[in-house]
């Protein structure tokens, strides 16, 4: 049986279920760092692994130049990015999460104050295809 990670948005409105999380990661790029007000850390899951069970009718979608952004309308919570074949679901929201990094991705878009830790591999961009 696979593993099931629950999140939440601030207010509770909205809480989520996500299946065979793939990895963790974060994206240094300028438009997460406007979204979130800092690197965007999310754990990227196939959308069929991926399921609102509370508060559907509170989830907004904002169209970016790169991805579609879903966040909570009531508390402003960043949810998911939706990549297409993946989602990119907002690590802070989920309490139970317990993975590693695995990957940074845009680092040569990084705020100059943060300073990147730990031995995920760094990859100025995106990694190699």
């Amino acid at each position: 049986m696979a593993e099931v990670l629950k999140g939440s948005c601030l207010c509770d409105g909205i809480e989520y279920e996500l299946r065979d999380a793939e990895s963790l990661g974060y994206c240094h790029c300028t438009r997460c760092q406007r979204w979130t007000g800092e690197a965007l850390a999310g754990v990227v899951v196939s959308p069929e692994n991926f399921k609102i069970t509370k508060g559907e009718d509170l989830v907004k979608r904002y169209e970016s130049e790169f991805a579609p952004r879903h966040f909570c309308s009531n508390c402003g919570s960043s949810l998911y990015d939706d990549l297409g074949e993946k989602y990119f679901v907002a690590a802070g929201l989920m309490r139970e999460l317990d993975l590693e990094p695995s990957f940074h991705l845009q680092v040569a878009y990084k705020a100059p104050w943060h300073e990147i830790g730990g031995n995920a591999p760094q990859f100025d961009e995106n990694p190699p295809a």
